[in-house]
């Protein structure tokens, strides 16, 4: 069952990275289709433990992605539950705002694996799946990763991230369901 599942995702992935203004962006920036699905297809790999696991969504349901600033349109999501139960049971603790931000980017770049070299984590977007309306995802607990993915474990305080959070892939989504939440700095 995981081989069908994944030769699925990778289907996914080979005909969003085939198109032809992708395959044009891809040409400008010096690349091709072809290391643009590789580099995709190892980031799964490395970002997962384990097989995916497809799965349909059915709205209305929430999803969430921490990015940089203004960088709502990446293709990783996580559950809704994981930030607010987080918020729950943070909420118990005297924190001020700034407090409560740092605490849940340090926690969901614990709980998502996320290298600093990778994403800020200044912002939280939400995905609104409206009721009655189907995604379809690629789902696995995230797999550990370097705190600072270019050093060396023992270097400068580098540590590996635990990960454990379900995380969702999503090949295709709506942009119009996607909206930012809130400021995580």
């Amino acid at each position: 069952m995981g081989d069908n599942v994944w030769n699925e995702l990778e289907t996914a992935v080979r005909q969003i990275y085939s198109l032809p203004h992708n395959a044009l962006y891809f040409q400008k920036s010096g690349s091709s289709p072809e290391q643009e699905i590789n580099r995709k297809l190892q980031e799964i790999r490395s970002g997962l433990a384990g097989l995916p696991k497809k799965e349909e969504f059915l709205g209305p349901k929430l999803f969430f992605r921490v990015a940089g600033y203004r960088v709502f349109s990446g293709e990783w999501w996580f559950d809704a539950s994981t930030l607010e139960n987080l918020e729950r049971d943070y909420s118990r603790l005297f924190f001020n705002d700034q407090e409560m931000k740092t605490a849940l980017r340090a926690m969901l770049r614990e709980l998502l694996a996320i290298s600093t070299e990778w994403n800020a984590m200044e912002e939280v977007w939400v995905l609104e799946l409206p009721p009655g309306e189907k995604l379809t995802g690629f789902s696995g607990i995230g797999s550990p990763q370097k705190l600072f993915g270019n050093l060396p474990l023992t270097a400068q305080g580098n540590r590996m991230l635990t990960g454990r959070a379900r995380q969702i892939f999503f090949p295709v989504k709506n942009p119009l369901w996607v909206k930012k939440f809130r400021n995580l700095v």
